[in-house]
């Protein structure tokens, strides 16, 4: 079997999925794999739809629906989460939770504010309680704001902001 992917996409989580895409021809299977490593996840749905002539799989579609707009609120972050995590996972790979929370200030009030520079330039507001959960696969992070194609960590942590420094820990659950 022949898989073609963008050369960019070598080493990526793509190497995980191109062995998980069963039960399609090897041409249909690389057109999925390709909207995929572009960040396309709703056309590579359609495309596994189209050419297994079944509805994609639940995790196929979470992952898609995590990084709706809708989204992209204070509070939504444990569920954008489990939903990568379940597909990453379904894909056999070996992803991991961050907890991403702010220090106490000099007063010792936890700041609770963490914003999001949006590519466009938008800041948007990620929580107001000082926590936060993302899913690292790889060397990538993953949340509503990254786009399914996520972020480095150095792109991840730039874009986003605090008043006080913001911690990060692995942990087993969001």
């Amino acid at each position: 079997m022949l898989c073609v992917v963008p050369q960019w996409a070598h080493g990526s989580s793509l190497g995980i999925i191109a062995s998980q895409v069963q039960g399609i021809t090897d041409s249909a299977r690389a057109q999925v794999l390709a909207h995929w490593a572009r960040g396309d996840v709703a056309k590579a749905v359609q495309a596994y739809e189209v050419a297994t002539g079944l509805k994609a799989p639940l995790w196929l579609t979470g992952f898609k629906a995590a990084f709706d707009a809708s989204k992209q609120v204070p509070g939504a972050c444990q569920g954008v989460a489990r939903s990568v995590h379940a597909a990453f996972t379904q894909l056999g790979g070996q992803p991991e939770y961050v907890r991403l929370t702010t220090l106490a200030d000099e007063t010792g009030k936890r700041a609770g504010y963490m914003m999001f520079k949006m590519a466009d330039g938008r800041d948007l507001r990620v929580t107001e309680r000082g926590f936060h959960v993302v899913v690292r696969m790889k060397d990538r992070i993953y949340d509503a704001f990254t786009g399914a194609g996520g972020l480095s960590w150095q792109e991840y942590m730039s874009s986003l902001g605090a008043r006080t420094p913001i911690l990060d820990e692995a942990v087993s659950a969001p």
